[in-house]
């Protein structure tokens, strides 16, 4: 099974999830079917929102409009009533009052005129508008001739009701045509929004089934939410393919460099068990044995140092020439006769992890020691404006110009050039660990003598995943 498959990443059927939350939030819904329903949803509920203040308001625009159209009516009465002896309904009937209005003249508690079929309403109103039963009522008082009138006028509401019946009759068919266009557009416009994503799906789909998992992927230049998710993906397969490769390198490193010490340790353990061995002889055997050892024990941690990769790594502030002068302490301890001076200058104080930095220096050390032959060697430390400078020098027979390249890549070793024992390890982990501090790793020098490495690191430390500043 691939990483991805491990992960559940490249799959290009539906995502599953726990049966209750999926059938109660979305019934397993596409998100193009849930945003043209959700549109269709919103649309209702504006429409409804805003036909509510659309209704409040024309009833109130209509029942302002019944109560100015009854206030115009009573100069027209006040008039009639004005120009007459007495006060009957005939008089009201001169008034050519709408058929929707029926009038009714009160004076001193008793109903003098009359008009139309007045609706049952008592008689002792206060003065003003109000709706009265199924009512339009506006009473007003007037003086005529010396006498007080109440005057009533009384419109139905149909005038009101009728107007605001046919809006709800309008509103019933225009929200859900407005409801149905709005989930079509929503529809159509999602599938235009999500055809990239597709893209995207696929092309992860294929990097699922065995695809390289470095192929760049669609969508990954665009400035939005998709491209941003482009981006989380082609840098997690990227991270993917990272660890695929350290472990394939470790398997294949530990298949091949462990099995010759290992077969080497057996072949002295069995001679040494096979018959009768003078202590001299066995002292040979076991320390013949405990190089193996120890050669194994190198081997592994080159190995794990060379699978970690940049996780786990600390950033911290350290003093660059502090850490190398112990490992220049070291291993002038380990070759007392070689000569190795040490110099410094300048702040060298940059963000690193001190261990991995140990381990590159050491690295270093041991690979000028071994195929230095005893040459004079020299290692210093500079303060940069943006950083330090590692320099670390030789003497020895050189490397071929055309194989610096190489140099890094594990395994690789130049045993004709620069004779000696190794495993080809040593310069990929520097360059691992370079890489973690966001450093530069160079090397100078060539035939016929003398290599010269310098790692140049910076002074705030590499911008990436993994390697956290503390």
């Amino acid at each position: 099974m691939s990483s991805l498959g491990r992960w559940g990443l490249g799959q290009s059927g539906p995502l599953r999830s726990s049966p209750g939350r999926a059938g109660l939030r979305h019934l397993d819904l596409s998100i193009r079917a849930r945003l043209a329903l959700g549109m269709a949803v919103i649309t209702v509920l504006v429409v409804l929102c805003v036909a509510a203040v659309q209704y409040l308001t024309l009833s109130s625009f209509l029942a302002l409009g019944e109560r100015q159209r009854l206030e115009l009516l009573i100069p027209r009465i006040e008039g009639q009533i004005a120009g007459s002896r007495t006060f009957t309904s005939a008089v009201l009937a001169r008034a050519n009052l709408p058929r929707s209005v029926d009038v009714r003249v009160i004076q001193a508690g008793r109903v003098v005129a009359l008009s139309g079929e007045f609706p049952a309403i008592g008689e002792g109103l206060p003065p003003g508008y109000a709706l009265r039963g199924n009512h339009n009522v506006l009473v007003r008082r007037l003086e005529v001739r010396g006498t007080v009138l109440t005057l009533q006028l009384a419109s139905d509401v149909l005038g009101v009701v009728d107007p605001l019946r046919a809006y709800l009759n309008a509103l019933s068919v225009s929200a859900p045509v407005a409801a149905v266009l709005v989930a079509l557009l929503s529809f159509a416009h999602a599938g235009r929004l999500l055809r990239p994503l597709a893209r995207l799906q696929a092309a992860a789909a294929a990097v699922g089934r065995g695809a390289s998992l470095r192929t760049p992927l669609p969508e990954a230049g665009r400035r939005d939410e998709l491209g941003q998710l482009a981006r989380v993906l082609q840098t997690s397969f990227g991270q993917v393919a990272d660890v695929r490769e350290r472990e394939e390198s470790f398997t294949r490193a530990a298949a091949h460099d462990l099995r010759s010490p290992l077969s080497a340790l057996k072949t002295r353990l069995q001679g040494a068990l096979a018959g009768p061995r003078d202590p001299g002889e066995l002292r040979e055997e076991i320390a013949e044995a405990l190089c193996d050892v120890e050669r194994m024990r190198r081997l592994t941690e080159h190995l794990l140092t060379l699978a970690s990769g940049a996780q786990g790594v600390r950033l911290r502030p350290l003093e660059l020439a502090g850490v190398v002068g112990e490992a220049v302490d070291r291993a002038r301890e380990r070759a007392p006769d070689t000569p190795l001076d040490f110099a410094t200058r300048g702040d060298t104080t940059v963000l690193g992890d001190a261990s991995l930095i140990t381990h590159l220096i050491q690295n270093l050390l041991d690979n000028a020691l071994r195929h230095g032959g005893g040459a004079a060697m020299r290692v210093s430390v500079t303060g940069t404006p943006t950083g330090a400078t590692l320099r670390v020098s030789d003497s020895g027979p050189g490397v071929p110009t055309d194989a610096l390249p190489h140099l890094t890549k594990p395994f690789y070793q130049l045993d004709a050039a620069r004779g000696g024992e190794g495993n080809g390890l040593g310069l990929a982990i520097v360059q691992r660990v370079v890489d973690a501090h966001g450093a530069s790793l160079a090397f100078e020098g060539g035939l016929p003598g003398g290599l010269d490495v310098v790692v140049a690191f910076p002074r705030s430390g590499p911008e990436a995943e993994g390697a956290a500043p503390d």
